[in-house]
């Protein structure tokens, strides 16, 4: 793999034109060279002119910016999903970073890209502060506690711990795991919120990867709102609640697990 690996980093989104857009434009002023980067955005069927944004900024920004257009699903968050934005993605990717409704610092993908330049096979998930304003406070993060001395990458067993606001994995792990019938690589199979990254982490470690928490890598989670989430035509709750209930009882009964385990 070259010292600077080409990175694919990809999102979906339904009404969220302002995150994703805020998104886009951090992307632009990234330390890593912009010819070595695509951003891949799955639009499933906003009515908030999301695509029309995107397709306004991808004649402005340096990198690739790929806007995926599909009919709403209320499911969007699902495997399927994901899988459509691997697939869509350049042929000469060497990274995946799944992100959400996040913001990023000008480093994100450059320590994203310098944990898989060995060719390890590695999951690789960062820090996420949230509140009221754009902050990059490592202790909002719920996670902090995996880190290593003076905020450090480390290793973890705690597969439940990958989460997709900042998720990167290389594509011959991508490759390793996908079975050409469901997952692929993500399990087609899990069509609610919740818990898709983790079962693929889950899968991921029990053929040898590595799974790391780096602080560094920190990301911004823009908070869902009351009005956000209408503007979804979901109850984000209720939604959450529900699909994830249903995907972790899935992922025990596959994996033959007593217990989803905490981290």
């Amino acid at each position: 793999m070259s010292a600077t690996p080409f990175v694919s980093v990809y999102v979906m989104t339904y009404n969220q034109r302002d995150k994703v857009a805020a998104l886009a434009e951090d992307l632009t002023v990234q330390d890593y060279p912009a010819d070595r980067f695509e951003f891949v955005v799955l639009v499933d069927g906003s009515t908030d002119g999301t695509a029309e944004v995107l397709d306004d900024l991808a004649e402005k920004v340096p990198y690739r910016l790929v806007v995926l257009r599909r009919e709403h699903e209320a499911d969007y968050l699902c495997s399927k999903r994901r899988n459509e934005c691997v697939a869509a993605s350049d042929p000469r990717t060497d990274v995946f970073v799944h992100v959400d409704d996040i913001r990023v610092q000008t480093d994100f993908v450059r320590l994203h890209a310098r944990h898989h330049a060995a060719q390890a096979l590695k999951i690789v998930s960062g820090a996420q502060s949230t509140g009221d304003e754009l902050n990059w406070d490592f202790e909002k993060c719920q996670r902090r506690h995996l880190g290593g001395p003076n905020g450090e990458a480390r290793a973890t067993e705690h597969w439940m711990a990958m989460w997709g606001c900042s998720y990167s994995y290389p594509r011959r792990l991508s490759d390793m795991l996908d079975d050409g019938e469901f997952d692929r690589p993500f399990d087609e199979r899990m069509t609610d919120w919740g818990g898709h990254e983790s079962e693929f982490a889950l899968r991921a470690h029990l053929a040898g990867a590595e799974l790391v928490y780096d602080p560094a890598v920190g990301v911004f989670h823009q908070d869902h709102t009351e009005t956000r989430d209408a503007a979804r035509g979901l109850d984000y709750e209720e939604r959450v609640r529900v699909g994830s209930d249903r995907n972790m009882a899935y992922i025990k009964r596959k994996h033959g697990l007593a217990e989803i385990p905490r981290w």
